[in-house]
């Protein structure tokens, strides 16, 4: 057998299986080091609630371009044993490597999309990049009956593979792709941070370069070679930040603690619920007595917020809101309503990340609104994958270009985005529209 895949197949062809197969060995190998890993700091205490960016699109793709590569390999072995039924499996798993070669496609533009366009770019090229991908569906679809039809490739009757005319289309959109997705690097490259930066002109050029090669020597397949390097580039970068990004991810909590602290325990607030308390102490002492109860607690939450490590029970985040409010409508009494519709409740939060985003919506969407007087909802649900919480009120609202120009300093919305990102890969959207209302939106990952 293999003197006949020797025999089949030049030295240079022989080499370029041998080097795909041991890069296949060292892409298995660092799947089962990054899962392992996975497993590990999820296990451990220190390390559960923190979120390593971009592992999942690293394991996803060694993943994809291990069954790419796979796929090639199983090829060139049935092509070269040429043993009975041999086109039956070879077709199928040219197929195969078809179909991953558009995954890995459409990763690359997901990946940019996620990481790049979410965060630095605009409708459009959001708009571009589903385009982009809808025309890789489109692709799929001639390939489910390109072995029935030929449109793309075909095998002659001398068991040949042939590029038909599809072919061409397949690749002009690859290289489509591989030039929005330059565009977008170059044009972000600034904004990006520096493991970002490096992942993508990596996982951009490699694929490139291979590609162009194998359209300018179709006879040699340069593909493996480059990809496995790029990979293994990746791998090295990847574990280098994942130290760095865990010991700053220490530091960073550390001082988000100590302004949350300061934030919580706010002079103005404590004077006027105290203001609130006394008087009514001769006008209603039991009222007095409950708010009076209510505050002691509030503190007592704030206080141990400082030493909280990790996530708590939403119910328990809900209760401390609840004291907040209590100790509002003490003082705006029949001004300020609220309005509860709690359906989901068994889910972890990030400490002092519901109350902050209440808190904002009476002092700046209810007390700033024309009349002074509004309402303010809250609400839990669960969808496709998320705990979903709302806050709305139907107070001053205001334009949220304005969420742009925060500063490090302004401790409120951007603590609660930091800390729902760092802590469990929480979301905070915020909608609003002046004279109208503000929506906050909290997405939690099941």
């Amino acid at each position: 057998m293999l003197h006949d895949l020797l025999g089949k197949y030049s030295i240079e062809e022989m080499t370029d299986l041998l080097i795909t197969v041991w890069g296949n060995v060292f892409l298995v190998i660092m799947i089962i080091s990054l899962s392992m890993s996975m497993i590990q700091d999820r296990k451990h205490k220190d390390t559960r609630n923190i979120t390593i960016p971009y592992t999942f699109d690293v394991l996803s793709f060694y993943i994809i371009l291990f069954l790419y590569n796979l796929s090639g390999v199983l090829y060139t072995i049935c092509i070269g044993i040429g043993l009975p039924g041999y086109r039956f499996f070879a077709e199928l798993f040219m197929f195969i490597f078809y179909v991953f070669g558009g995954l890995l496609t459409i990763f690359f533009i997901r990946f940019v999309d996620k990481n790049v366009i979410e965060y630095y770019g605009g409708r459009r090229l959001r708009y571009l990049c589903k385009i982009l991908t809808f025309c890789q569906i489109i692709l799929f679809m001639f390939l489910v009956i390109t072995p029935f039809s030929g449109v793309i490739y075909y095998f002659d009757d001398k068991h040949n593979y042939v590029r038909a005319e599809g072919y061409w289309a397949w690749q002009i959109y690859t290289i489509v792709c591989f030039l929005f997705i330059g565009l977008v690097i170059i044009r972000y490259y600034k904004q990006m941070n520096a493991l970002l930066r490096q992942i993508a002109v990596i996982a951009f050029s490699f694929p490139l370069i291979s590609f162009l090669m194998s359209v300018l020597t179709p006879d040699y397949n340069y593909s493996s070679v480059l990809i496995i390097l790029a990979a293994m580039f990746i791998y090295l970068l990847y574990e280098n930040y994942k130290s760095i990004y865990a010991i700053e991810y220490v530091v960073k909590m550390e001082d988000v603690q100590k302004k949350l602290m300061l934030d919580q325990i706010q002079p103005h607030f404590l004077h006027n619920s105290l203001t609130s308390i006394i008087y009514y102490i001769d006008k209603d002492p039991e009222k007095a007595k409950g708010a009076l109860v209510n505050f002691s607690k509030y503190l007592r939450s704030n206080l141990d917020s400082v030493n909280e490590k990790s996530v708590i029970p939403f119910t328990q985040e809900l209760e401390h809101t609840k004291m907040y409010l209590s100790l509002e409508k003490l003082r705006f009494e029949d001004k300020l309503e609220v309005e509860f519709d709690i359906i989901d409740y068994e889910f972890n939060i990030p400490v002092l990340t519901l109350q902050p985003m209440v808190e904002n919506a009476v002092k700046h969407g209810i007390r700033k609104s024309e009349t002074g007087r509004g309402k303010v909802s809250i609400s839990t649900k669960q969808s496709k994958g998320y705990h979903i919480i709302q806050i709305k009120d139907d107070g001053a609202g205001f334009d949220t270009e304005e969420l742009k120009h925060l500063d490090d300093t302004h401790i409120g919305v951007k603590n609660v985005k930091k800390r729902l990102q760092m802590e469990c890969s929480g979301v905070l959207n915020i909608e609003s529209k002046e004279n109208e209302g503000t929506t906050c939106t909290i997405m939690i990952p099941k």
